[in-house]
This record gives C-alpha cells, structure tokens and sequence, in this order.
C-alpha cells in the first residue's frame, strides 16, 4: 500500500498520468465506433488503434505546445482535420459521426495534459452515449409530433428571455426568479414523464399507470377510468393502472422536495417510500391477473400557458402558506395543503421545502402538510373512478386508495419512532 502511495504521489506518475487517461478515454470512443463497424458492415473512420493514437496524439501535441509553443497545437490540430477530411473525401464515407468524434477525442486528450482530467473523461462519457443510443434517438425524433417540437422550442426560447428579466426579489414573500425556477423545474420532470409515457403506450396497463404517474397520476385516472366501460374484462389491470399511477405520485414528491431542500426530502421520503410500497403492491396483485394493453392520453406539457398557470398557482400557494404559518400556525399550514391538494400536489410541495429552508416551519409539520395534500389528491382521483369509470372499477381501485392512505398513516408513524429515538440519542 505504501509503495502505491509514493508512485501516486511521484513526479513520474504525474508525468505518465494526462496520457493513461487519454489512452483510456480514446481507447472507449474507439471501441464503440469499431463495434459500429463490425456490426453494420457498413465503412467508417476509424476504429480501437485509431481513436487511441487520435487521443494520444492530442496529449503529445498539447505536451509539445507547452515546450515550443501553442501555434504547435494549433498545427497539431490542423493536419489531423485535413487528414479527416483528406479521408472522408477519397472514401466517400457515410455521415460525419466519426470524423466529429475524432476531432473532439483529440480535444479531449490535449485537455488530459493540463491535468483537466474530469471534465475530458466526463465529456467522454457524453459521447459514448450519443454514439452508442443512435438508434433511440432516431426513434424518439420519430416519435415527436410538430405540436410537441413547436411546444417544446417555445417555451425554452421563452424560458431564456423571461428568467433574466424577472426580478431577483422579495414582494410579499415570493420571488418572481424562485418562482419561475420552480416552473423550469416542474414543467421539465413533467415532459421527461410525458415521453416516457409516449413510448410506454403499447406496454402492459401497470407499467403505462407507473410511468405516466411521472407526469400526472389524474391524467392517468381519467384516462383508465372511462376505458373500464368500454373493455370490462381489463377492469383489474386499469384498476392497478390507476393506483400505480397514483403510488408513484409519493417519490415523485419526495424528489421534489429533496432537489429544492435535500434536509426536509430525506425525511419525506420515508412516508412517501411506504405509502408506494403499499399502493404499488396492492397494484401488482390486482394486475397479476391478466396483461392487456393501454395507453394514456396526455398533451405535451411544455406549453407556455401551462407554465404560467402553474407559477401564478406555486406563488399563490406560496404566499397563503407563508401567511398561514405566520397568522395560524401549523392548522393554517394544512388546511392551505388541503385545498392545493384538490389540484396539484406539486405547489404545496415545493412550498413547504421552501419554507422548512427558511426556518418558518418544522419537519413534522412540513411532512403533514405534503401529506395532507396527497391525501386530499388520492380522493380525488378516487371520485374520478366513481364519477367516471364502471362500478366495478371503483370497487376494484378503492382498497388501494385504501391501501395509500394507510401507507402514509404508518410511514408518518415510523418517521416519528425514528425522529424521537435520534432525540434520545
């Protein structure tokens, strides 16, 4: 061990070091385009030995440019892109995937010898995933819709121009620059949730219900719901679509929480953590029966009104939490939850977390506020499947609803056997 130490730690391992970790980082971007190669049987540039002797290449030159100069480097860099354009030309190889990726591992081995080791092996990793999920990625493109493309580049474009022009300022206890950060937030989990929804539409109903509870548990009910008339025989798979969904909704807040306050999430995700347990449970069982097929109705949540309806809704709850707390206490805390909780649960969570930050309120307290709305939230959907779908959904998903609300009771118990045995401590 002693002798691994001093050759860590000698001038002749922070010598050999930049060139080992740009072999490396050549050697896995070379290994993935030669795997390209021997599986398509298609001609393209490069492959193991040459991103290798690329990288390296890029090491030595940036090694030389600190001896005789940085015009060297930029020499360096010039041959090799005449050298891969030299070779695109004579081959006429399909596409510029390899040839943009040798001049980037190039890159990346002269940022090896100054020692900027994290980064070139980070963007390594980047490429490695974009070289190697092309044909996700040609999927996913295939999969969008020109309402999803114009949808998404409207509100980024909008994003970028109204953030730095909100003020960065208290008024009354909201920020207009925290609130639309929140906004950012939620609307980018919600669009990672609705794609995922999109390409789990032919799956099995259970596994639609989970991943489209990422974006919204209610769409989920609401879509299942009426689908129970239509196909009885799949009443047991939509009834475990819907507590899935509606399960899933519990982590979804807790990692909320945890991204704005990872103090308060920790504990938020014990009762969160139980109460899924218990509804995705209940969901297995009631869907081992049989398989089925389904998908979820949802619009593209990147929508600009949307997003503006969702800040108003978080600063609304925001002020009414921090004058609850302030003029009611606790009591003035829940009963704003309860009320949130009719229409997003996502508002009063993030709220909360803010407020556990600023010391306005107690763990406990924030807990059952989040928790509150949560059970409010699950009624809800829970009259959804009275309202809108068969008797024998409604007589399917109520013990799971059932079997939520008693997962939040006992994960709140055992948050509070573990908090007042660390007070004993």
């Amino acid at each position: 061990m002693e002798v691994v130490k001093e050759l860590i730690n000698s001038e002749v391992w922070k010598l050999y070091q930049p060139y080992l970790v740009s072999l490396i980082i050549g050697g896995l971007i070379g290994v993935e385009r030669e795997f390209k190669k021997q599986r398509e049987k298609i001609p393209v540039f490069g492959g193991i030995r040459t991103f290798i002797l690329i990288s390296l290449f890029g090491t030595l030159s940036a090694h030389a440019a600190s001896l005789f100069g940085a015009p060297f480097l930029i020499a360096a860099l010039i041959c090799l892109t005449l050298l891969v354009a030299v070779a695109q030309y004579l081959e006429k190889l399909p596409g510029l995937t390899s040839e943009v990726s040798a001049l980037i591992t190039f890159t990346l081995g002269a940022m090896c010898y100054k020692e900027e080791l994290q980064l070139p092996a980070f963007i390594a990793v980047l490429i490695l995933f974009v070289l190697s999920f092309k044909e996700q990625m040609h999927s996913f493109v295939k999969h969008l819709s020109l309402e999803d493309l114009y949808a998404f580049l409207k509100f980024a474009a909008i994003t970028v121009i109204i953030y730095p022009l909100l003020p960065d300022e208290s008024f009354y206890g909201v920020n207009p620059r925290d609130v639309w950060t929140m906004v950012i937030l939620i609307s980018t989990i919600d669009f990672v949730g609705y794609v995922l929804t999109k390409f789990a539409g032919s799956k099995g109903i259970l596994l639609t219900g989970l991943i489209g509870g990422l974006f919204s548990s209610t769409a989920v009910t609401a879509t299942f719901s009426p689908l129970s008339k239509v196909n009885p025989e799949l009443v047991n798979q939509y009834a475990a679509g819907i507590v899935g969904a509606s399960a899933i909704m519990f982590p979804r807040m807790a990692f909320l929480a945890t991204l704005i306050s990872p103090a308060f999430g920790k504990w938020l995700f014990i009762p969160a953590l139980t109460a899924f347990l218990f509804g995705v449970g209940f969901a297995y069982r009631l869907a081992a029966g049989g398989g089925g097929r389904g998908t979820v109705k949802v619009h593209n949540p990147f929508e600009l009104s949307n997003a503006i309806k969702f800040g108003l809704f978080y600063a609304l709850v925001l002020f009414l939490s921090k004058n609850a707390v302030k003029y009611f206490g606790d009591y003035g805390l829940f009963a704003v939850a309860a009320v949130s909780g009719l229409t997003d649960v996502d508002a009063i969570t993030l709220s909360v977390a803010k407020l556990f930050n600023s010391g306005s309120i107690e763990l406990v307290a924030g807990v059952i506020a989040v928790l509150i709305a949560a059970f409010v939230n699950t009624v809800f959907k829970w009259f959804l499947t009275f309202s809108m779908g068969s008797r024998e959904l409604f007589k399917k998903a109520s013990p799971g609803f059932a079997a939520l609300v008693i997962g939040e009771v006992v994960g709140v118990i055992v948050l509070l056997g573990l908090l007042e045995k660390i007070k004993g401590l």
